[in-house]
């Protein structure tokens, strides 16, 4: 039983909640309209967005190391690429500068089409060369008579000092036009096909990233989107374009720095070992000579070459050494630390070439933020630590390595005095023409290693390529990415719809008016006894009657016969209606209830009791010059007030004269004398009452009824005027009270209601029953 309920009582919230959307549909409607005009209005003038994609592919792989023995092999590209470092150079102002040199983003022309703002990029018929004024927004007017002046406008503008400033003025073409605010010279490309135009230039040496996104393709992969925005679609084909090749064209050219690098070290020793290697052929020559000396015994030529070996293993160590100073000298400073250039140096090699990489990935984020972030940003200081560490790294693996050539120095160092004591044991002549052929070998050696690298080196910078390269160029954008209009009217008008079903609920909330019969059955226990559908303004006078088959007069015919049960003996019948403030309708159910009791043929007459503001002669259009003030008064007789009126079976007493004292006029022992003489004549006896929440009246007049209505207007009256029918209801004097409800909409509500007053009675109506 009790989820019976429940779930009657859930129908009923969903009821309320459609109902309340249809009370305010008017309301919701328009706010849905003016919010989809809003974002009409907003789609059709935010700019058209075009987005240009270019793919390049990266050297993402883990590239090969050097051989390391190789002394002077360079590890111009070590370690492993990071697409995160690779994606922030992209983003770089160094790259977007670079980009600029061949896309002008500086320059913006627009005009007026269809009332939206168009930039016309290389379409503008006219081009502008500036040295000053960068950032202020120019009016150009071509002049209809003259196509060699221009009107230059300048209708508001400030300086850095806060100046104000404007300017207006008629100028040539391909005048240089110098003011304190700004230097430009404007020159005509072809005619003009617009009124209006206006130019902004922007600073050169403020270089802007602008909408620019750089993602990998996949996780895994190696390629990556380059992707740039902007309102006029070939600028934007244009400069992702160009950041491309941009990209390409500084990857090869660090790759060239490092050669070249490479290069100058080669040229370096290979200067001082032919020096020496010229020295030592002359040397050797001047030797043979004078001792006749021409070759070495087999002996000689055995320890010659074993000293010669050991020479250039340790020529090879003291070189590994001095370019480790050199690194741990670089790194130690911490100066140009982002091009440093590693060469093989040996065991360890790989880790060291892996922690520099490391360390120039780090400083170049580090300098990437520091273009938009101060040293406390949190990921700056991240970085600055991280920096740190790996030069603690550096410093640590450069001294290990530095101890262990040392060590084999010392080693070498060893074997070689030991060959040298062997060679000492030799024969003079042959001793010494062995030294100088050994400091020989050693230099040709040398000599000739160097020339193999340098052309290795001269190759691979003259055949330098980048490792990365583009995949796809970007196309002429034709359709639009921003805005999606369709979605910006679509939310805009669920915005506004939302919007207003919330302003309808709060209305609803804020509402303390009666909307319901469920409302005041929810707040009292005195019945309703008739619900009357609303009447239209000029058939409100006698429905009952204009119309004796329609919903109108029906609800009458139920509300007859609710009083009929209210009353449980025959004889004639009183009944006061009354209400808690005018404009509730009292009058008019007083009226049309007179009409469906004269309906069924009893004898009825009004009383209008409502003295202050009497409106009753007016529904039966008689006259109001005697009435119930007169007869109270002693001024009439009973006879005199009672006016027969058009409609059989009705009589009328109106109000007559508005009295000073109506009060004392109805609460007079003659007032109950004129209503006992009443009901000797009449069937059924209608007092129409003041409203009982302005004055008394009405509850002394409710005394003498054998039933009273009190009548509440649906949508009009509150729901506090219920605490007055409560208390009306618990005074023993009041007899029988029942509620009508006026004045309800039935095409909103769909009534069909049945009400039990206690005596087993119901009834039901159908707005549409005017058969």
């Amino acid at each position: 039983m009790n989820s019976n309920v429940n779930i009657h009582e859930d129908e009923l919230d969903i009821k309320e909640i459609f109902y309340t959307i249809i009370r305010y549909k008017w309301m919701i409607i328009f706010i849905v309209l003016i919010s989809g005009m809003i974002s009409a209005y907003i789609a059709y003038f935010k700019p058209n967005i075009y987005k240009a994609t270019a793919t390049v592919e990266v050297g993402l792989n883990k590239r090969g190391y050097t051989n390391s023995n190789d002394i002077l092999a360079m590890a111009t590209d070590p370690g492993r690429l990071s697409p995160d470092t690779e994606k922030e150079i992209i983003k770089s102002r160094f790259l977007a500068k670079k980009a600029s040199q061949f896309v002008d983003r500086r320059h913006h022309y627009y005009t007026i089409v269809k009332f939206r703002e168009v930039e016309l990029y290389k379409q503008s018929p006219f081009k502008v060369a500036m040295n000053k004024g960068f950032g202020v927004k120019f009016e150009l007017y071509p002049l209809e008579n003259d196509s060699n002046h221009y009107r230059l406008v300048v209708p508001k503008a400030k300086t850095k000092d806060n100046i104000e400033w404007n300017f207006d003025k008629v100028l040539a073409f391909d005048e240089e036009v110098v003011t304190p605010y700004f230097h430009i010279n404007i020159t005509k490309v072809k005619d003009f096909q617009y009124n209006k135009y206006y130019f902004i230039v922007n600073n050169p040496s403020v270089v802007k990233t602008g909408n620019v996104n750089v993602e990998q393709t996949s996780r895994f992969s190696s390629i990556l989107a380059i992707s740039y925005e902007d309102n006029v679609p070939l600028r934007a084909k244009e400069y992702t374009n160009a950041l491309a090749h941009a990209y390409i064209q500084q990857n090869i050219e660090k790759k060239t720095k490092e050669a070249t690098k490479k290069l100058e070290f080669i040229d370096k020793q290979l200067k001082y070992i032919t020096q020496n290697l010229r020295s030592s052929a002359i040397k050797i020559e001047d030797f043979k000579k004078k001792s006749n000396t021409v070759s070495l015994s087999a002996k000689a030529e055995n320890i010659i070459k074993q000293i010669s070996e050991k020479d250039a293993r340790l020529s090879e160590l003291t070189i590994r050494e001095e370019l480790l100073t050199n690194l741990y000298n670089n790194v130690k400073k911490g100066k140009n630390l982002e091009s440093l250039v590693v060469v093989g140096l040996g065991s360890g090699e790989e880790s060291l070439i892996e922690m520099v990489k490391k360390l120039q990935d780090a400083i170049l984020k580090k300098k990437l933020l520091r273009e938009d972030y101060t040293e406390l940003y949190p990921e700056v200081r991240k970085l600055t630590k991280t920096i740190n560490q790996l030069k603690k790294m550096i410093i640590s693996t450069i001294k290990n390595m530095k101890r262990g050539i040392k060590e084999q120095k010392v080693l070498l160092q060893r074997e070689i005095t030991k060959q040298q004591k062997l060679l000492d044991k030799l024969p003079a002549d042959e001793r010494m023409f062995g030294q100088l052929q050994r400091k020989f070998a050693v230099n040709e050696k040398i000599y000739s290693y160097l020339l193999e690298k340098r052309s290795e080196t001269a190759i691979i910078k003259a055949s330098t390529v980048s490792k990365n390269r583009i995949i796809d160029e970007a196309i002429l954008p034709t359709i639009p990415v921003k805005p999606k209009r369709t979605l910006i009217v679509l939310v805009g008008i669920i915005l506004g719809l939302i919007i207003g079903i919330l302003l309808a609920f709060l209305r609803n909330y804020l509402d303390d008016t009666i909307k319901s019969e469920e409302e005041i059955l929810h707040h009292t226990q005195v019945p309703i006894i008739g619900i009357i559908p609303h009447m239209k303004s000029d058939a409100d006078k006698l429905s009952v009657l204009s119309s004796p088959k329609s919903a109108v007069a029906e609800s009458f015919r139920n509300l007859r016969t609710n009083l009929q049960f209210m009353v449980n003996y025959q004889g004639a019948q009183v009944i006061s209606l009354t209400s808690t403030i005018s404009g509730e309708g009292k009058t008019t159910l007083a009226v049309n209830l007179s009409a469906i009791m004269s309906i069924a043929n009893k004898n009825t007459i009004i009383l209008n009791l409502d003295m202050r503001k009497p409106t009753l002669h007016e529904k039966f259009d008689i006259p109001n010059g005697k009435g119930m003030s007169s007869l109270l008064s002693g001024n009439a007789t009973l006879k005199d007030v009672i006016q027969h009126t058009q409609y059989e079976n009705i009589d009328v007493i109106t109000s007559g004269p508005i009295p000073p004292n109506p009060s004392e006029l109805i609460q007079s022992p003659f007032m109950e004398k004129v209503l006992s003489k009443l009901k000797e004549v009449y069937d059924v006896v209608i007092l129409d009452t003041p409203p009982i929440g302005l004055v008394t009246d009405a509850r002394t007049l409710m005394h003498f009824a054998d039933v009273s209505i009190y009548v509440l207007r649906n949508e009009y009256s509150k729901k506090d005027f219920i605490k007055s029918i409560n208390h009306l209801a618990s005074l023993d004097e009041i007899k029988s009270l029942g509620i009508v409800l006026n004045d309800v909409k039935m095409d909103k509500r769909g009534y069909g209601y049945g009400y039990g007053y206690g005596y087993g009675y119901g009834y039901g109506y159908y707005e549409d029953d005017k058969k």
